[in-house]
């Protein structure tokens, strides 16, 4: 099955995910790639990440994209030179795209009991006070896709997880959030969106209307 779920957050901000099923031969097919975007393919050793990769070339071609107006800038996040925003994500059998008329960053991740083992190392103290949440798979794999897709939107590495990104309280299957990036001593204020789905999650991270 290819794209398996698409939304309107609003009327310039779109949504995409693809279920990666078919083998890399059939992604492949329809697309026009570049040189370059072959090479980039080729360097990628996994054949999960080249299936990432040509599954997000697949949903750009559904938004209309073409190959050639999507780049990466210097620290390898993806832009389009329409001057549109562009947030991409994958992981293993997932790969979604979010196109937006103003900045956005898009992530999801898989539930893997393994999240338990790391999350002290991207929990903000302020996100452990409910010990049952700080044990729950599915709470913590949400917090991490928020703060993936926090770091995305504001785009300034070096951002540090577990002290410059927070995710405000929030409840089980809640479809919004509230997600806050500290910086240089200014607290900057985003919108997040939650999706939910059998076997992982989704957040997208856009401009909050007090933000910045």
């Amino acid at each position: 099955m290819p794209e398996c779920y698409r939304e309107s957050i609003d009327e310039k901000t779109q949504i995409a995910v693809w279920n990666i099923s078919e083998p890399e031969e059939e992604l492949e097919k329809g697309l026009s790639l570049s040189k370059q975007a072959l090479k980039t393919l080729s360097q990628r050793k996994s054949t999960d990440h080249r299936k990432g990769y040509l599954a997000i070339k697949q949903l750009l071609k559904i938004f209309d994209v073409d190959p050639l107006a999507q780049k990466y800038d210097e620290n390898g996040a993806p832009f389009l030179i329409d001057g549109r925003c562009l947030s991409i994500s994958h992981t293993k059998d997932v790969a979604a795209v979010v196109i937006a008329s103003t900045p956005v960053g898009i992530d999801l991740e898989h539930y893997q009991e393994k999240i338990k083992k790391i999350a002290p190392r991207f929990l903000h103290q302020n996100e452990t006070d409910d010990a049952k949440k700080f044990s729950d798979t599915f709470y913590l794999t949400q917090i991490w896709t928020a703060k993936e897709a926090l770091y995305k939107i504001f785009r300034k590495p070096g951002i540090q997880f577990k002290t410059q990104l927070r995710v405000a309280p929030f409840n089980p299957m809640d479809p919004e959030g509230i997600g806050l990036i500290f910086n240089n001593g200014e607290t900057h204020f985003f919108s997040l969106h939650f999706r939910y789905f059998k076997d992982f999650c989704l957040s997208l991270a856009t401009i909050k209307n007090d933000s910045l």
